[in-house]
């Protein structure tokens, strides 16, 4: 027990006013007793330090070190006091520690009132209340530390470099599954980067008394649906869906763990029955209780433990440096992203940035034989995202009419892939693939395998698809890689395949801008004037016209007649073939 604090008050104790003044005369008691208090200050400021420390100590070692430290820190007072009267530090400093105020000793007092031993019963009683004191904020912080309090309350995980494969990972699916044949083993490609993303803290369990991180879903951040909603498979036949079992990390055997309850190390369920089960990645030895401390070096199981890096970063922001400088960092430790003049910015850190230019990107002849253009969409202006990276959706090809079936670009960790979406533009199938957007995750889509998937990208943290090369993925069969025979869309390695060069408002009008009165009212508009009509053009997307087979744009172009007449007379005139 921290001794300043019954060193004190036995002195109060001990030495009263009529002594002190009968012995010393020319000393004030109220120096004597502002002395005293400072002291038992100091002993409460030693006891509430050593708390800090234990609640923020994450080793047994560390704890030795630091209170170490902070007694040092506390007798450095004795230590001068004593290397004084060596006459060490001057002579002034040698005669005030020399003094007879601190060689004289006082004798206890009889005690007639009975007050000695009402004292000594409270010195007894301030080592108990210390001790009580003591153990109760112990036990109060040790409670809110297993609830969680502490921790940092979510984190992104990146797992290797975009090239750890397990080509043939065991699924173990549920005997209710819908989707598979219950309680059965089966084979899948397991690219790890598939369970990238955000992991949030459970605060309802805890393991050895460590926190659990749960995974949530790729696109919002939010937990994955536990129940899967009836959906019309009279439009999508293959609706028939499990919910998506999410990853966790957990602590187990003196490491850290990232577990999959339907993910086995084995075929032969015997290997699988370990103290801490089957696990996909684990820490090195490691005995803290943050997970973000076991970042760096880890072991992955790809059918043998191979090395790997897993980088673990806390979303909870500091500052504006935090977020990159692209956002904000609000009072509750969440980055708020801005949104500049042509360029908007999303992520956990605003890490990611999309210039209104790329909202639209094409590919050229070499991905369906003729250019196509794929879009971004929004909701609540909020960009539509997987894996914190823009979601594209086909939306238009040159020379081609609108279709029912559609394909979405998405990114799944470390590579993006097209995949398809039987019905995708039909209302009835818009309830299935709005599920399916919102509770993608890599794994559990098969992404890569036909007939999902037909176009894969090489391994890229780019915050868009532009620029990087792109496969088709053909035959799968065992003497390829674990997503099959990988064929190059490009001429060239390096010349990427899609381009941010497609503009904002697809449907151009008055380029060269209203000559005529901009109030005045077109014929057939139902009264739009050419103001309203140039407005409306630029709310047009190249979805919207691709779905109406261009017929829409086509109709409001006529107002140019009226609206810029000039400019529409060189049009019509450079559209004349002259034979």
């Amino acid at each position: 027990m921290e001794e300043e604090i019954p060193t004190a008050l036995f002195l109060l104790k001990r030495i009263s006013k009529p002594i002190l003044q009968n012995q010393f005369p020319e000393i004030c008691y109220w120096k004597f007793v502002a002395s005293s208090i400072l002291r038992f200050s100091m002993g409460y400021l030693f006891l509430a330090n050593v708390v800090l420390i234990l609640v923020q100590a994450s080793e047994v070692l560390e704890i030795f070190y630091d209170v170490l430290a902070l007694q040092f820190l506390q007798q450095l007072d004795d230590i001068a006091f004593t290397v004084s009267k060596m006459e060490v530090l001057g002579k002034r400093l040698y005669d005030a520690t020399t003094t007879p105020y601190f060689a004289t000793g006082f004798k206890k007092q009889k005690d007639r009132l009975g007050i000695g031993r009402k004292i000594k019963m409270f010195l007894k009683a301030v080592y108990l209340i210390n001790l009580l004191l003591f153990l109760a904020v112990m036990g109060f912080v040790s409670v809110k530390q297993n609830r969680g309090n502490y921790h940092c309350e979510s984190f992104t995980v990146q797992i290797g470099r975009g090239n750890e494969v397990w080509g043939e990972a065991y699924v173990h699916y549920p005997a209710n599954s819908v989707q598979y044949p219950g309680g059965k083993i089966l084979t899948q490609p397991l690219d790890f980067s598939f369970f990238n993303g955000h992991y949030r803290l459970d605060e309802s369990r805890t393991s050895e008394g460590r926190p659990i991180y749960i995974e949530y879903t790729k696109s919002d951040r939010t937990p994955f649906d536990e129940v899967v909603p009836k959906f019309n498979t009279s439009f999508v036949p293959y609706t028939q869906k499990d919910p998506i079992k999410p990853a966790e990390f957990r602590y187990c055997g003196g490491r850290w763990l990232l577990t999959h309850d339907y993910i086995k190390m084995s075929m032969h369920e015997e290997d699988n029955l370990s103290d801490c089960g089957s696990w996909l990645l684990r820490s090195q030895p490691y005995s803290g209780f943050d997970l973000g401390g076991a970042s760096g070096s880890w072991q992955i199981w790809e059918g043998e433990i191979l090395p790997t890096d897993v980088t673990l970063t806390c979303n909870r922001c500091e500052d504006n440096a935090d977020c990159n400088l692209n956002g904000v960092c609000n009072n509750n430790g969440e980055c708020e992203c801005k949104k500049e003049d042509g360029v908007s910015y999303f992520g956990e850190r605003c890490e990611i940035k999309l210039k209104d230019e790329c909202r639209n990107i094409t590919a050229p002849a070499g991905l369906l034989g003729f250019k196509s253009i794929w879009s971004t969409e929004s909701i609540e202006d909020s960009v539509v995202e997987e894996y914190s990276r823009p979601l594209y959706f086909y939306t238009y090809t040159e020379g081609e009419e609108s279709w029912d079936d559609s394909m979405a670009l998405v990114f799944s960790g470390s590579r993006y892939f097209v995949a398809y979406m039987h019905q995708g533009n039909i209302d009835g199938a818009s309830a299935f693939w709005d599920w399916q957007i919102r509770n993608f995750h890599g794994f559990w889509a098969q992404a890569f395998r036909p007939p999902e998937s037909f176009l894969l990208s090489e391994p890229t943290w780019s915050d868009t698809p532009v620029g990087m090369d792109f496969f088709w993925v053909s035959e799968q069969q065992e003497e390829y890689g674990p997503f099959g025979k990988l064929i190059p869309v490009q001429e060239h390695a390096g010349l990427g395949l899609f381009r941010c060069d497609v503009a904002l408002n697809p449907c151009e009008f008055c380029s060269n801008g209203i000559t005529a009165d901009p109030s005045f009212i077109v014929p057939g508009s139902m009264g739009s004037n050419c103001s309203g009509v140039e407005a409306y053009t630029k709310t047009l997307s190249w979805k919207t016209i691709y779905e109406a087979n261009y017929g829409t744009c086509l109709n409001v172009q006529l107002a140019e007649e009226v609206c810029c007449p000039a400019e529409w007379a060189a049009k019509v005139n450079a559209s004349i073939q002259v034979p």
